[in-house]
């Protein structure tokens, strides 16, 4: 099963449309369900600052009004901004981790969840239930397998050996 859904040209690009602030919360928010990360071609705030690449960490809401927005740049500086500070997201895009442009979050991000990965294994190494292998795939697919193989043994999840059972 692929988290991830294919968009109408059929690539490996999020397909989770971004209309607005409250849907980048939302999928920052089911992270851990959905994978990736949210990416924008060009951050620029009022004072003229521009960002490129940007990675939209957390928006913060008070009540159902967001105040304030936080993100990653490409020289790995961490940003908040009051909401009233942000003058332009130009083409938010929802990305897997692998994909990100942004060089500086996807190394952080990518160790994040390795170390998630390796508690993962760790703690289901006698029990291969669905929900284990199926958020493993996910995590695989978000961060790329050549950067998981050099750290995990993924054999578990990906076997080469198909397992059939007689009723």
């Amino acid at each position: 099963m692929n988290i991830f859904p294919s968009n109408e040209k059929g690539d490996d690009n999020m397909a989770y449309q971004i209309n607005g602030l409250k849907d980048i919360h939302k999928l920052l928010m089911n992270e851990r369900k959905i994978g990736g990360v949210i990416e924008v071609s060009t951050l620029r705030l009022r004072t003229g600052e521009v960002y490129p690449h940007a990675v939209i960490t957390y928006i913060d809401l008070l009540g159902s009004s967001i105040y304030s927005i936080g993100f990653m740049t490409e020289a790995h500086q961490n940003i908040i901004v009051n909401i009233n500070e942000l003058g332009l997201l130009q083409e938010p895009k929802h990305k897997k981790i692998v994909e990100l442009n942004n060089q500086a979050y996807k190394t952080t991000k990518t160790k994040e969840k390795i170390k998630y990965l390796k508690r993962l294994f760790e703690v289901n190494s006698d029990s291969l239930n669905p929900i284990f292998l199926e958020e493993a795939r996910m995590i695989i697919e978000d961060i790329g397998l050549p950067a998981v193989k050099k750290e995990i043994n993924t054999s578990i999840v990906y076997s080469e050996n198909k397992i059939y059972s007689i009723a």
